[in-house]
């Protein structure tokens, strides 16, 4: 019976299913030799016997492809054919219920839904409907003949010293397939779930197993086409092929994490104190540049040897972020006598996961290697797979998909939860996010609360009403780092640009305002090699004050190292400016005029700075950029923040601006007082409950599909995370696009407000002034890209004029 067919050189090749089925189970044999105590301390966790969930894992693996004994799927991989016709799957769940074993819950048939699974997530309508389905032969000869071979390869491949096995008991009579018993026996059992949609340990150790038997699945087929593409043996039929099971069981071996995470540096002590203590839920409050993220690196690798755990998770608030904390932990983690090499070896060990990290996988792989292959290619997408279910040791990724892991949000959504139920994680910078997502945030807490999953909550201000009902976290604040003043405050009542607004009534168009004192200011400290960054609150004033201040640079310098940064860009863009911003950052004078994607996406420095007024805790995200790890404002240059009024309040809310504004004063400041600022101006603040834990009850084993619950990684339908401001779209720049259908992609896309595209609309009727529809075929699929024919500029973005409406106080950072 054939399992996997693969072609090489338009020749087929076949692996046997008892060859696909013994290369799993080898993948099981080392993830239960190399994760012994993770799987005891899980199974204590859940009362459960850890005899019987190896057995079952045994079992499930062992059968999980039965169904295909199916002679019409015999006939078709033969062939070369893929058909939806015959489900797999579904026949094997129908299958296995004619084979008797004690069951991990006894209500509950997890072992069986596992293998259900396996192909399509669980959700309510898996299945439903089969008149569309073929009526399937098994070959039941060849099936019991299978099944009674489960004893010789239990004992072959030395199980038995993980668990009792007797072999398998089956209905001799019941392998023909009858489309009204399979339906039953589905509808049966979903109808058994939905009365306990209440116990959270149904998820958890549902997608724990699952998780295990997706893993040696996967693996086992896809080390099957790697074999046959370094195959030049003559056999076309094929069994076992797997050599070493451990490639894709990577593991973190550290011995000695304070010496890995700090070198030969002494951790301050916050950072010891977090270590030593290791507790399973904490704050920690710490000011930026002080060593947050080291501290909890060591965190999380002691915490995985108190608590049995195998991975940790870093969950960052942007995209940006996470590119910069995987490069960071890469090097970290990554073997090797350079910077460069640690770099690159340490992708073994940590992964990347978000919207767009195939584009940062990609820049990183071409800065390596001069020309991409197929291998590269697939090698890229096998590590935005792994990322997608946090399949590596550490993995980082965006908030947005660690929440979505827990509701069905992606395809792989029970896989990558399965992952996480034995993780550490980390989540940085917690009083970032607006209202809605920390809600959100709050609610996915309590869940890791009650699965018992270790995390911590780090903050440069963590003000207190996040630390509400949070008696079980313990808090570690760095004392010594909240007390120093690295910077002072300068309140200037005025703003530093002012645009002109569109009006029908005249054609004339008005000078933009700009505050000519800094301007001048700004270029006299260039000249004495100051760093200085310039944070403006909407995408338009920072290009057009990026303009003004480059050409008043240009006029007495040549080639000044200023740069804009903001995220109207494309993501290639986006990635060549974080690199850019990084290595300039590091030699003055350098200039970097931004939005707000500043405040955490970047560990960089400056000497002075000038911001238009913003929330506390983003003012003091900000500080977080100026004089970093400096310990007083005065250091051979008086490190200050000059603070701007804005033209608009817009993306803020205004009371909030008007209260930063009355409650700033001038002087040095340190973290202490900007946490008791933000502490003021927050009073009386409260979290409130979201529909998340609704969701997450839905979709304890069934429930919604992710096309239900988001349209995208960063839109949702029944479940959005961030707070939906601006409503955007995805275009690409004509000059990029160049009527050539290759750069039709998402690295070429750039988020613009969707006014843009209905304004065009409404003054052009059908033909569009400044966008236009164009499509690409992928196989049989037809997409569709929207292009803009606004000019843009890799240094600027896209340059819409001077002038801008009302209506559109940039929401876009």
């Amino acid at each position: 019976m054939f399992a996997k067919r693969q072609l090489k050189n338009e020749k087929e090749f076949f692996q046997t299913l008892e060859g696909h089925t013994i290369d799993s189970l080898r993948i099981l044999k080392a993830y239960i030799e190399n994760n012994s105590e993770v799987l005891s301390q899980f199974c204590q966790r859940w009362d459960l016997s850890l005899e019987l969930f190896l057995k079952n894992l045994f079992i499930s693996i062992y059968l999980h492809d039965i169904g295909k004994f199916a002679k019409q799927f015999q006939d078709n991989i033969s062939h070369g054919k893929s058909s939806q016709k015959y489900p797999h799957a579904y026949y094997s769940f129908f299958l296995l219920n004619n084979v008797k074993y004690n069951q991990l819950v006894e209500e509950i048939p997890l072992e069986k839904l596992a293998v259900l699974g396996h192909h399509t997530q669980l959700y309510n309508g898996i299945y439903s409907t089969d008149e569309n389905f073929g009526k399937p032969k098994f070959s039941e000869k060849e099936i019991k003949s299978f099944i009674n071979d489960s004893i010789s390869v239990y004992q072959d491949m030395g199980f038995d010293k993980f668990f009792k096995f007797e072999g398998l008991k089956f209905n001799e009579n019941d392998f023909k397939f009858s489309s009204s018993r399979a339906r039953k026996l589905l509808n049966q059992t979903k109808r058994n779930v939905s009365k306990y949609n209440k116990n959270l340990n149904l998820k958890s150790i549902f997608t724990y197993f699952f998780s295990i038997l997706q893993l040696c699945d996967d693996y086992s087929s896809a080390n099957f086409s790697k074999f046959i593409e370094n195959y030049n043996g003559t056999e076309t039929l094929l069994g076992p092929v797997l050599d070493d099971p451990n490639e894709y069981l990577p593991k973190l071996n550290v011995e000695d994490p304070l010496k890995t995470v700090f070198g030969d540096y002494e951790p301050y002590t916050f950072q010891k104190d977090l270590f030593e203590k290791s507790p399973k839920f904490s704050f920690l409050f710490a000011p930026c540049g002080r060593g947050k993220s080291e501290a909890a690196i060591s965190w999380a690798l002691n915490c995985m040897e108190k608590y049995n755990r195998n991975k940790i998770i870093f969950a960052m608030p942007t995209q940006v972020t996470s590119n910069a904390m995987w490069e960071r932990l890469c090097t970290i983690f990554g073997e090797g006598s350079s910077k460069k090499e640690k770099k690159k070896n340490g992708k073994k060990y940590v992964g990347l996961f978000h919207g767009k990290s195939f584009i940062k996988l990609k820049s990183v792989l071409i800065g390596e290697k001069e020309d991409l292959g197929k291998k590269d290619f697939d090698e890229l997408s096998g590590d935005t797979f792994k990322g997608n279910i946090f399949f590596k040791p550490i993995t980082v990724t965006t908030i947005d998909h660690v929440i979505y892991s827990f509701v069905h949000g992606f395809r792989q959504a029970d896989f990558a939860l399965g992952n996480l139920q034995n993780a550490i994680i980390i989540f940085d910078e917690v009083h970032y996010y607006e209202e809605k997502t920390l809600n959100h945030l709050f609610t996915l807490f309590k869940l890791l609360r009650k699965f018992e999953i270790p995390h911590l909550l780090m903050s440069g201000t963590l003000p207190d009403f996040i630390k509400k009902d949070a008696d079980e976290y313990l808090e570690v604040v760095d004392f010594e780092g909240i007390e120093y003043m690295p910077f002072s405050f300068k309140f200037c009542n005025k703003e530093l640009i002012k645009l002109p607004k569109l009006s029908d009534e005249t054609n004339e168009t008005p000078e933009v305002y700009i505050d000519i004192e800094s301007i001048e200011e700004i270029v006299s400290q260039y000249k004495k090699g100051l760093k200085q960054f310039i944070i403006l609150n909407t995408v338009k004033r920072a290009q057009e004050f990026y303009k003004i201040v480059k050409m008043n640079l240009e006029n007495e310098i040549d080639y000044p190292n200023v740069i804009l940064y903001h995220s109207q860009y494309t993501y290639n863009d986006r990635v060549k400016k974080e690199l850019e911003i990084r290595d300039e950052s590091e030699n003055g004078p350098f200039i970097l005029i931004a939005t707000q994607v500043i405040e955490i996406s970047l560990d960089i420095s400056c000497d002075i700075m000038y911001t238009e007024v913003a929330p506390p805790d983003a003012i003091g995200q900000r500080g977080g950029r100026l004089n970093r790890k400096g310990k007083t404002f005065k250091n051979g240059v008086d490190h200050e923040m000059k603070i701007f009024l804005p033209e608009k309040h817009l993306p803020y809310d205004e009371m909030l601006l008007k209260s930063t504004l009355e409650k700033i004063r001038d002087g040095p400041v340190s973290y202490k007082e900007i946490k008791e600022l933000c502490d003021d101006i927050y009073q009386g603040r409260d979290l409130k409950k979201t529909n998340l834990n609704k969701i997450f009850r839905k979709c304890t084993l069934f429930g919604y599909k992710p096309i239900d619950i988001v349209f995208s990684e960063d839109k949702g339908r029944l479940l959005q995370i961030r707070e939906d401001k601006l409503q955007k779209i995805d275009v690409i720049p004509l000059v990029i696009y160049n009527n050539n259908e290759m750069n039709l992609n998402v690295e070429n896309q750039v988020k613009v407000p969707f006014w843009w595209y209905q304004n065009d609309q409404n003054q052009c009727g059908e033909d569009l002034e400044f966008f236009e529809i164009v499509s690409r075929t992928f196989g049989k699929k037809e997409v569709f890209y929207v292009i803009c024919k606004m000019e843009y500029t890799y240094d600027i973005g896209f340059d819409y004029g001077t002038k801008v409406k009302d209506k559109f106080e940039d929401f876009c950072s």
